[in-house]
C-alpha cells in the first residue's frame, strides 16, 4: 500500500530525469563510436602507409629506376609526415573522395560500393533463412532432455565447430561437383538478374547461414527454456492456456532481448565470415575485393574497404545496443 501511494508523487520527476539520462547516454555512446572509428582508420592507415618507398614500388613495379621512384614519392606526397598524410586522406574520405587504385588508377568508390551491395545482399539472404530456422530449432530444443533436443544439440555442436571454409568446401563438393545442382563459382552475381544470378547466391548463403544457426539456436534454447520456467509462464499454463500458445506467444516474447543481442552479434560476425566465403566461391563481394587488394599491394583500396567495414561494424553494434536497451526494462531503467 505504501509503495502505491508513493508512485504518483515521484514518477513525473523521475521519468523526465531518466529520459534526459537516456539521451545523454546515447549521445555519449555515439561519440565513442565515432572516436572508435577514427582510431580504427588511423591504425589501418598507419599499418598500410609505413613506407612510402614500398607503396611506390607496388604502384610502379619491380623494374623502376631510383629517379622514377623518388618522383612518384614526391608527386603523391608520400614524403610528408604520417599524421599530415592521414588527416589529408581522412578529410577526402569523409567527403566521398576515396582516391584511385594504386596500380590501375581506377576510382575506388565505384569498385567498392557495388561489391558492398553484393555482400549486403548475401548477408540478408543468409539471415532471412537462418534466423527463423535457428529460432524454431531453439524453441523445439527448449524441452531439455528430449530425443529431439539431444540429437539437435549434438548436430549444432558439431556444426559450430566447423569453420566457414570447411562448410563451404563440403557444400561445394556435394551440391556443385557431385550432384551438379549448383554452380561452383558465384561470378554470375555481378551480372544481370537471372536464374544464374540467383543460383550464384545459394551456396554462399547456405554456408553463411549454417554458421549462424548453431549459435542462435543455442541462445534461443537457453532463453526460451528460462522463460518457460518463469512464474508468469507457469501461471499461464495453470490458467489453462495451451502449451503451444504459451511457448510461441509468451516465452518467445520474453526471450526477445537475448535473441536480438545474439542476432546483432551474428550480423557483425557474418560480415567477417563473408570474407572467407566470398573467396571460396569467387563471390564478387567486399571480402573478395579486400583480399584481392591486399594480394596486389593496393593499399588505397584495402584501406577504403577496411574503414568501410569498420564503420558498418560500429553502426550495427550501436543500433543493436539501442534495441537491446529499450527491449529490456531493467537496462532502460538503469539509463
Amino acid at each position: 500500500m505504501t509503495i502505491v501511494t508513493a508512485e504518483p508523487v515521484a514518477e513525473p520527476v523521475v521519468v523526465g530525469g531518466k529520459s534526459m539520462t537516456r539521451v545523454w547516454a546515447l549521445v555519449r555512446q555515439l561519440l565513442m563510436s565515432v572516436l572508435t572509428l577514427v582510431l580504427i582508420s588511423f591504425i589501418a592507415f598507419a599499418a598500410m602507409n609505413r613506407s612510402g618507398e614500398q607503396i611506390a614500388r607496388n604502384a610502379l613495379g619491380i623494374n623502376v629506376t631510383d629517379e622514377q621512384l623518388q618522383s612518384f614519392i614526391t608527386v603523391q606526397g608520400l614524403d610528408r609526415p604520417l599524421m599530415v598524410r592521414y588527416f589529408d586522406w581522412l578529410v577526402h574520405y569523409v567527403q566521398g573522395d576515396w582516391g584511385t587504385t594504386l596500380i590501375s588508377k581506377v576510382p575506388i568508390k565505384p569498385l567498392v560500393l557495388p561489391a558492398f551491395a553484393h555482400t549486403a545482399e548475401l548477408a540478408l539472404i543468409s539471415l532471412a533463412w537462418s534466423i527463423p530456422v535457428a529460432i524454431a530449432l531453439g524453441v523445439f530444443m527448449a524441452r531439455k532432455g528430449g530425443i529431439f533436443d539431444r540429437a539437435a544439440f549434438v548436430v549444432m555442436t558439431v556444426l559450430a565447430a566447423l569453420p566457414e571454409f570447411v562448410i563451404g568446401l563440403g557444400l561445394m563438393i556435394l551440391l556443385a561437383v557431385q550432384v551438379r545442382w549448383l554452380p561452383v563459382s558465384s561470378s554470375a552475381v555481378s551480372g544481370e538478374v537471372s536464374v544464374a544470378w540467383f543460383l550464384g547466391f545459394v551456396l554462399p548463403a547456405l554456408t553463411l547461414g549454417l554458421s549462424v544457426v548453431p549459435y542462435v539456436s543455442r541462445i534461443a534454447r537457453a532463453a526460451v527454456s528460462e522463460a518457460l520456467n518463469a512464474p508468469f509462464t507457469r501461471n499461464a499454463v495453470l490458467r489453462g492456456l495451451p502449451r503451444r500458445l504459451v511457448v510461441w506467444r509468451h516465452a518467445t516474447r520474453s526471450a526477445a532481448v537475448p535473441l536480438v543481442h545474439a542476432v546483432a552479434l551474428v550480423i557483425i560476425s557474418l560480415l567477417g565470415g563473408a570474407i572467407i566465403v566470398e573467396n571460396v566461391f569467387g563471390f564478387p563481394g567486399l571480402g573478395r575485393l579486400l583480399v584481392q587488394s591486399i594480394t596486389q599491394g593496393d593499399t588505397n583500396s584495402a584501406l577504403s574497404i577496411t574503414v568501410l567495414l569498420g564503420a558498418v561494424f560500429i553502426a550495427l553494434s550501436f543500433v543493436a545496443d539501442i534495441f537491446v536497451t529499450y527491449l529490456n526494462p531493467r537496462l532502460k531503467a538503469d539509463r
